[in-house]
């Protein structure tokens, strides 16, 4: 009976993929596994406000960040959670309040929250920060002198935190109710699609072994790939061809997805999700190979009690090592209780975020020592598992990097690759629209229009090329062919207000001047302190 009824319940999850079956058909055979797992911070990493492992306090919900003079605060109210901004901009008092349905993160070190407008999904500008027990900025929000309200919710980010992402398709950003199906990393993340396995379970046939993954036993490349989907930053992470990180199987190779670049010339400071590129530099790793991998130390389902977690980490590093091997002063290891991992895995901060510290996965042999070199900002790129980078991968790659970054090595590089991968046949969306960027930036818009236009074609869903088409199209004039082409991005993720902005003023050109108005009041909707909308505004609104 209980298999019967967990496969009633995989029939109502076949939306997600008729191979999947969902956390909770597992726990019908499974049913010890699944309540430890379901502690886990891994398992609830995801779901609605106010639900999880942690509970937030309010008594630090209120903060002002000193770049901007805005004030945020964040309030519950019944089991509602909400976030309220207030501030000046452009000579107008803001004040925006937002619900905030979802989390995102399982709290062991912080959570981000999600809000909603016109059923698309944006990150709220408030996190909590479980160590300090406060309310602040989420990581890189420091940086911007107005709240940042415009933040997409993507595929990508919900593919490392919650299981079956419900995204509504020609859009980047909207999604069903609820917008995944499992808060968490479900079991079939870690163990493949499950329903093939419920069914052969059901039927009595336990010949042949089950239909089901465990990634111990997998080779180490593909066991490897079931943690580094989402522990493995590296410098930058491309998609194959056709491929999509969210489509990952477990018990693949993460590589027939996607290429993870770092820089060459040193050791990378640490980030929130290194996990995998920390390890590699460990001198433990490096004598062991493949019999190191995340499962050494680590149960996936379930984690020590926090008397229980230096006696649990000791006896897994004594499983290579001798007590008597370790040289450091009786003091100071009576001082740590005997914790390995105190004194070899210090807790250390990060690049990408404030307010936190994670694992130091690299095992300093000697804690306190200096650091190995950075690589220079403009150091080559490198696959991480030291195989050869297609020009595609790497142009990608040197091309995103240099988006960000504005290093001009960088530019330069992925200009060069990708002129040679697209010429050598590579005609994915991606590499054209990367190219056609690089293009436009030299101001050869003649390169860059027909891929522009080529990659509309092979990927109606992209955004990018509709915008610059239509920047490119409002330049020459071409106002119907450029608001055609604006309102086809603002289509797919509305909450572009330098978009909708540029469409005003091209619905202007024709005369639409109660459309113009129409666009940038919504433009406001979405990011009420975006300057240029309320002066274009302002000034409609005293003309006749």
């Amino acid at each position: 009976m209980r298999l019967l009824g967990a496969l009633a319940f995989a029939a109502c999850l076949q939306g997600a993929g008729s191979e999947w079956a969902g956390s909770r058909a597992c726990a019908a055979c499974h049913a010890e596994i699944y309540q430890s797992y379901m502690q886990r911070p891994m398992a609830v990493s995801s779901g609605p406000a106010g639900t999880g492992l942690l509970q937030e306090s309010f008594e630090r919900a209120e903060f002002t960040h000193g770049r901007s003079g805005f004030r945020y605060r964040v309030l519950r109210e019944g089991s509602q959670y909400f976030f309220e901004v207030e501030g000046a901009a452009g000579g107008r008092r803001i004040r925006v309040r937002r619900p905030m349905p979802y989390f995102i993160g399982s709290g062991i070190v912080a959570r981000s929250y999600v809000f909603s407008l016109d059923g698309f999904l944006y990150q709220a500008p408030v996190a909590y920060y479980t160590g300090p027990r406060s309310w602040d900025l989420p990581p890189g929000y420091d940086q911007y002198p107005t709240p940042y309200l415009t933040r997409r919710i993507l595929p990508g980010c919900l593919s490392c935190h919650a299981s079956g992402p419900q995204l509504v398709t020609r859009t980047q950003n909207r999604y069903r109710t609820p917008p995944f199906l499992e808060g968490g990393v479900s079991c079939e993340r870690c163990h493949g699609p499950g329903a093939a396995h419920i069914k052969k379970m059901t039927a009595g046939d336990l010949e042949g072994g089950p239909a089901i993954v465990n990634p111990a036993r997998l080779a180490p490349d593909r066991r490897d790939s079931v943690c580094a989907q989402c522990h493995l930053t590296g410098a930058e992470r491309v998609a194959r061809a056709g491929r999509e990180l969210d489509t990952f199987i477990a018990g693949e190779p993460l590589a027939d997805y996607l290429t993870v670049f770092v820089r060459s010339g040193g050791a990378p400071g640490m980030r929130v999700t290194s996990h995998l590129e920390k390890l590699a530099q460990s001198a433990c790793k490096r004598a062991s190979g493949n019999r190191l991998w995340c499962g050494s130390c680590h149960d996936p389902h379930s984690v020590p009690k926090p008397s229980e977690k230096a006696r649990w980490f000791r006896a897994k590093c004594l499983e290579c090592h001798e007590a008597s091997a370790c040289r450091e002063e009786p003091a100071r290891r009576r001082a740590n209780g005997d914790d390995c991992t105190g004194c070899h895995m210090p807790r250390s901060t990060v690049m990408d975020a404030d307010h936190v510290v994670f694992t130091d996965h690299s095992i300093p042999r000697r804690p306190g020592l200096a650091a190995p070199p950075t690589p220079p900002p403009d150091a080559p790129l490198v696959r991480f598992d030291g195989a050869a980078a297609s020009p595609r991968d790497l142009g990608i790659a040197y091309a995103s990097l240099a988006g960000r970054e504005r290093v001009a090595a960088y530019q330069q590089r992925a200009f060069d690759l990708l002129r040679e991968a697209v010429a050598a046949g590579a005609r994915d969306p991606q590499a054209l629209l990367h190219l056609a960027e690089l293009y436009k930036n030299r101001g050869d818009e003649k390169s860059a229009i027909p891929l522009y236009e080529e990659a509309m074609r092979l990927d109606p869903d992209q955004v990018g090329a509709s915008v610059a088409l239509g920047a490119i199209q409002a330049d020459r004039g071409q106002w119907k062919e450029a608001i055609r082409l604006f309102n086809d991005a603002l289509f797919k993720n509305p909450a572009l207000p330098g978009v909708r902005t540029a469409l005003a003023m091209a619905l202007l050109q024709i005369g639409e001047r109660e459309a113009a108005r129409a666009a940038l009041e919504k433009a406001l909707e979405f990011d009420p302190a975006y300057t240029p909308a309320y002066q274009l505004l302002q000034q409609l609104r005293r003309e006749p």
